[in-house]
């Protein structure tokens, strides 16, 4: 066992944030075969929802089956929370440049900060505070100027990121009363359903294409693998190291991650401006990684 378990909790989210990052990537070559985003999100959680209980069912240690109400809130977080912040978000971009959203979007640590005192009591630390503000800087700082945003867009990315939100708390508190791998497998199942139900009752005018080619089924399955199962599990994970304020401000990592996702798979331009904003970012995580390590005790995976 590490002798600082905050420690792991860092490296848990930080490699939860490598995983989402690839995400847009993983999408944008399904998109290339043929798939549109409810086909590609149905395949990903379907997918996923499958790998997790075949985890939990063939992983060492006895798992009990949680009680009914805790099962049924576990599935609502990855029908409502999960795949309801990912249609928002989705669809907003169709409305907004990618930039606007991803500044728009990362209001969700500041949501979490807020409501999680407002409503569970949980006050943040000065360093913490400090520290989301640094890299909230960095996050406007790296996405650029804001361009072509409509009223659609910014309520549809504001909603996503309120439902991140609730999810992210929701869950922090969920999965203290389970173990990992039955948490994560109720969530996929969960958001796999919901977006199963879309496609049945979705109105003809709203089609739901699939890949038309291999390649584009094998992307998605890397979608599935890396950026859904690996990426939520080590999140919750760390989740129950750190907590949701720690664990959110980690978070912010993530589009500096999407840019270097960007430079070496998409050729996207790497600038000035989006290096300061790094700088912003990871100067942040960096402080609070150090202060927390140093002054918080150990705590212990259940």
């Amino acid at each position: 066992m590490l002798k600082n378990q905050r420690a792991l909790g860092f490296a848990l989210v930080f490699l939860s944030s490598l995983g989402f990052s690839m995400a847009p990537t993983f999408s944008k070559r399904a998109y290339e075969s043929g798939a549109n985003t409810v086909g590609v999100l149905i395949v990903r959680f379907t997918i996923a929802a499958v790998l997790m209980l075949l985890i939990r069912q063939f992983s060492s240690g006895q798992r009990v089956w949680p009680k009914l109400r805790l099962m049924f809130d576990l599935f609502l977080l990855g029908a409502i929370g999960y795949s309801g912040a990912a249609f928002f978000y989705f669809t907003a971009i169709e409305n907004m440049s990618t930039g606007v959203s991803i500044v728009i979007w990362y209001i969700y640590p500041v949501f979490v900060v807020l409501i999680g005192w407002a409503v569970f009591k949980t006050k943040p630390k000065r360093q913490t505070i400090f520290s989301l503000i640094s890299a909230m800087i960095g996050v406007a700082i790296t996405a650029g100027q804001p361009g072509n945003a409509t009223t659609k867009g910014v309520i549809l990315v504001l909603l996503s990121s309120l439902t991140y939100t609730f999810y992210t708390l929701s869950g922090s508190r969920a999965f203290k009363k389970t173990d990992l791998y039955t948490g994560v497998t109720f969530v996929m199942a969960g958001a796999a359903t919901a977006f199963w139900l879309y496609w049945l009752l979705a109105p003809s005018s709203t089609p739901v294409t699939f890949p038309q080619q291999t390649i584009g089924w094998i992307w998605i399955v890397a979608l599935a693998i890396f950026s859904t199962v690996l990426s939520t599990s080590t999140l919750f994970a760390g989740l129950k190291i750190l907590g949701p304020n720690t664990t959110s401000v980690v978070n912010t990592v993530e589009p500096v991650l999407n840019i270097v996702a960007g430079i070496l798979f998409l050729n996207e331009v790497f600038s000035l401006q989006q290096g300061v904003g790094a700088v912003f970012v990871v100067g942040a995580l960096v402080y609070l990684g150090v202060h927390e390590t140093r002054s918080q005790p150990p705590a212990v995976l259940q």
